[in-house]
């Protein structure tokens, strides 16, 4: 996207991510030609850093930033070098502070050591449940790298997106593959989805609710105004009856009646108030059923009268004789 600032030199402006943050920040790629996925190194204000284009901005987006960083250039093999090496001293700086965590009995998880590019800073990340007095660790932690060192606490949310997994969809996790920022989730949001309420079902890998669950959050919301609420006493044409459970994506709900039968019906079947009292009043017209009498009319004969069967008339069966009359006779005799 080409953004024009007092009419001088559009600039091409870049969406770039780093490792550690999910966060996407905007660039300028200057003369570079750069496609999606490329590594580059960039220009922070805490130094020189690799990081992944992932796209380009929309002019909106990058209205109201006051100074836009460059693109220094693409990753060049001596680079890719260097930041092989650089990994390998972040596996053994996050050993040796995950040591002294240790001995020092501090209550932190360390998740990711991160060193910038010209290394000339170290960032620890670690997740904790309160604060936590890392001086002395500090202290540990400069006395050996002899550099500026950051320990920075991030929560849940940020250790998922920064380690990575896959999730009960089977699929890469949301927060480190696409998503840029963290919505704020309520459970309101999985009720309205007719989601069972089981943590197990509705927590992700960190621990919070889903990031999902705000996909469809606006869709559920705009069908479920149309359904009545559990409990709710609703008019039919069967008579009045209370909800039971609701359908949002088909429209449709379970009411109980007076008579404690169940029916299915739609939101289209819900009369109010008044259209039920005005169908109560009027009453079916009645189909008194009259008994035919058999009129002997000239020229026709009557049909014979029925053979009416009595108990009396009814053959006698026979009494089943005792299995054991025989063996009496016997042991009289």
């Amino acid at each position: 996207m080409i953004l024009m600032e007092n009419d001088e030199k559009p600039k091409k402006l870049v969406c770039v991510k780093f490792a550690s943050i999910p966060i996407p920040y905007i660039f300028d790629a200057q003369e570079l030609e750069l496609a999606l996925g490329d590594m580059v190194i960039v220009s922070t204000e805490a130094g020189q850093s690799a990081a992944r284009v992932i796209g380009y901005t929309k002019e909106d987006e990058a209205q109201g930033l006051e100074e836009i960083k460059p693109v220094l250039r693409k990753v060049t093999d001596e680079d890719l070098q260097k930041l092989d090496r650089i990994h390998q001293k972040e596996k053994e700086c996050f050993a040796f502070c995950n040591e002294r965590i240790k001995v020092r009995n501090l209550p932190m998880k360390l998740i990711k050591v991160e060193q910038l590019f010209d290394e000339n800073k170290v960032t620890f990340y670690f997740v904790a449940e309160g604060r936590v007095d890392f001086r002395e660790l500090l202290k540990d932690l400069v006395e050996r790298y002899r550099t500026r060192i950051e320990l920075r606490q991030v929560g849940t949310r940020q250790e998922s997106a920064m380690l990575g997994g896959i999730g009960s969809c089977g699929r890469e996790l949301c927060c480190s593959r696409f998503l840029t920022n963290f919505q704020r989730i309520s459970v309101k949001m999985a009720k309205n989805q007719n989601m069972t309420l089981n943590p197990s079902k509705i927590s992700g890998l960190c621990g919070k609710l889903k990031c999902c669950l705000a996909y469809e959050k606006d869709s559920y919301a705009n069908l479920i105004e149309n359904l009545p609420k559990q409990g709710k006493k609703i008019f039919l044409d069967q008579g009045e009856a209370t909800v039971v459970s609701i359908n949002v994506i088909n429209q449709t709900f379970v009411a109980k009646l007076a008579d404690r039968r169940f029916i299915k019906a739609n939101v289209s079947d819900i009369l109010t108030e008044e259209e039920y009292l005005q169908l109560s009043e009027q009453k079916p017209p009645g189909q008194d059923r009259e008994k035919e009498l058999l009129v002997e009319q000239p020229g026709e004969e009557l049909p014979p009268p029925p053979v009416i069967t009595t108990m009396n008339d009814k053959p006698k069966r026979k009494r089943p004789r005792h299995r054991n009359a025989k063996r009496r006779r016997s042991r009289h005799s």
